[in-house]
């Protein structure tokens, strides 16, 4: 049981719970067993002396006895709701924390689907079992095993009827256990196949939608969903055996047992009401292995969800912070960022070849209160420079050094404090502007503060528009522009308290006339502030003013310079500044 500790660990805040439900049930069943014996002592006993008296205790007796056994099903009921409830909480608070542990690529290689059907799903089904176990765990045995003393107690040979039934439907549910288990993973995965193909096509809607291509990716949608139902159905189709097998083995029981009890009431070993009570355990045991049956299906599921639980929870971030000797450190070195021969390849895994690396032999570096423009052409490794300065990759080749340390010594938390980027694909959060924007600035900032930012990034005239700093923000920012959205990503950067700026195309959403004025403020705003700036951009005319400007091409350093010896010396920059009819040198 080592592999389920994390599951077990989840469970000890509510002991409880898993106590007094279980005995409240246990009691239940206990009254529940009880109740023929006290029907057949009625019959025998009361009815044929006619002592009313006696007929009222005993009737009286089982009424108590039926109202105790509802108190303690309510009992049993809350203690598990209560259990499972918070089971699937602390397991999604856990899970939830591990996966932003995670890197960037740890978080790649499991999945985003596997990793979504696990908060949902794969809890879900966990917490299912974690409510049949204080329900039902202990009552179905305990039935069983007193039903089948209870019948041997009225006529013992003839309850060996029982224990054959018993045995032979044992017998089927293991055989049914050993195939739905396996199968039950190969379910699982098969949902995580589903998500995977509809985050997929939602995620590129707009594209697919953009190129006719609806019918296509409704047919790979179908194909997901149907190869997920049909191993759905197979496996529901061992799992339905439970109840015909129950249905078919009660009833050849209660046949014999009529068979043989109607002999035994002619030579006089039993009453026709003890058979009664028989045929009453009968019902009573087989509908406990009936419902034992089904609880192990729902077992099967939630021990192989809980695996796969187990399995993200046991991952070690990949957060190692390896200690720098004396010879790793830069001395007496001057700029706050500096790359130095870096390599990457999004295949770690892969052969080192050259075709597989996103940046290769890449080095610069930028001093305080310096910006460095990026530029290159799409799919040159721009954006890769952002993610590796974040840390949310590690380098394949080569070092990057902040402050003179290797990054691989920084903590990420240390490090991502003096960062503030923004990206590509801008991100709002539900609640209000002011959250938002304070979302790098735990220690807050006035309002002055905030709205010569906003200013800044050119932000203040709609946010004014909008209410105010406290006006409200929909999940993913849904009440703004593209643009708005783009520049209060910009303002929230710029509120944020770290030193080095990253701009990954911050303006792509924003017009011309826009742009030109968040250039202009963002350069008064660096020498304000002293912030050390490093912007990417597809458009020359944002980091022409850069202190320095590095040319990408296919993750190669093509050229680097200011904008007027590029112009001159790199063909690739003097080609893009043509593109963008900014001039360039004829060649």
């Amino acid at each position: 049981m080592k592999k389920y500790r994390n599951l077990f660990q989840e469970m000890r805040d509510f002991r409880k719970e898993f106590i007094i439900g279980p005995t409240a049930k246990l009691f239940e069943a206990v009254l529940e067993v009880m109740l023929p014996i006290l029907m057949v002592r009625l019959v025998n006993s009361t009815l044929p002396s006619g002592s009313r008296a006696t007929t009222v205790q005993i009737a009286l007796i089982m009424i108590g006895m039926a109202f105790m056994g509802v108190c303690a099903a309510v009992i049993c009921q809350y203690c598990a709701a209560r259990a499972c409830s918070g089971v699937s909480r602390n397991l999604r608070d856990r899970l939830m924390t591990k996966v932003n542990s995670f890197t960037v690529a740890q978080q790649e290689k499991c999945g985003v689907s596997y990793l979504g059907v696990a908060m949902t799903s794969d809890v879900n089904q966990v917490s299912l079992g974690v409510s049949m176990f204080i329900r039902l765990v202990f009552r179905v045995p305990f039935i069983t095993i007193a039903g089948v003393l209870s019948a041997m107690s009225i006529d013992a040979p003839l309850s060996g009827v029982i224990a054959v039934g018993a045995a032979m439907f044992l017998l089927t549910l293991l055989l049914i256990i050993r195939v739905t288990f396996k199968k039950y993973k190969v379910v699982q995965k098969k949902l995580d196949h589903i998500s995977r193909v509809v985050n997929e096509r939602l995620s590129g809607i707009r594209v697919i939608r953009a190129f006719s291509r609806e019918k296509h990716h409704e047919e790979l949608t179908d194909e997901a969903a149907g190869a997920y139902a049909q191993e759905a159905i197979s496996v529901s189709r061992y799992a339905s055996l439970m109840r015909p097998l129950t249905i078919l083995l009660t009833n050849f029981a209660v046949v014999f047992i009529l068979w043989v009890g109607g002999y035994r009431i002619n030579v006089g070993r039993i009453t026709g009401v003890q058979l009664f009570a028989f045929i009453q355990y009968i019902f009573t045991i087989f509908d406990a292995l009936n419902i034992l049956g089904n609880l192990v299906v729902i077992f099967s599921r939630s021990f192989v969800s809980a695996e796969r639980i187990e399995g993200i929870l046991e991952i070690e971030p990949d957060t190692r912070v390896i200690e720098a000797s004396e010879k790793d450190m830069l001395h007496d070195d001057k700029a706050i960022v500096k790359w130095k021969d870096v390599s990457f390849s999004y295949l770690q895994d892969k052969e080192d070849k050259e075709e597989y690396y996103a940046l290769r032999d890449v080095s610069f570096e930028l001093r305080k209160g310096e910006k460095l423009g990026v530029i290159g052409t799409t799919g040159s490794g721009k954006s890769t420079i952002v993610s590796l300065m974040l840390k949310l990759y590690d380098t394949t080749k080569g070092n990057i050094y902040i402050d003179g340390r290797p990054i691989t010594s920084i903590n990420e938390t240390e490090l991502r404090r003096r960062m503030s980027p923004v990206f590509q694909t801008t991100v709002l959060f539900a609640g209000t502007i002011r959250e938002n924007l304070l979302l790098g600035n735990p220690e807050g900032l006035s309002d002055e503060e905030i709205a010569e930012r906003c200013r800044a990034a050119q932000a203040w005239d709609f946010i004014e528009e909008k209410g105010g700093l406290d006006a409200i923000v929909e999940p993913r920012g849904k009440n703004f522009s593209g643009g708005q959205k783009q520049r209060l990503s910009i303002a929230r950067a710029l509120c944020a308290e770290g030193d080095i700026l990253l701009l990954d195309d911050a303006s792509a959403a924003l017009d011309k006339d826009t742009s030109a004025r968040l250039q202009e403020a963002l350069k008064l705003h660096k020498e304000k502030t002293s912030r050390t700036m490093l912007e990417i951009s597809s458009k020359i005319s944002e980091i022409m003013d850069s202190d320095w400007i590095i040319v990408l091409d296919n993750g190669m350093v093509v050229g680097q310079g200011k904008h007027d010896d590029l112009l001159k010396e790199c063909d690739a920059y003097a080609k893009i500044a043509r593109s963008q009819e900014m001039g360039g040198v004829e060649g």
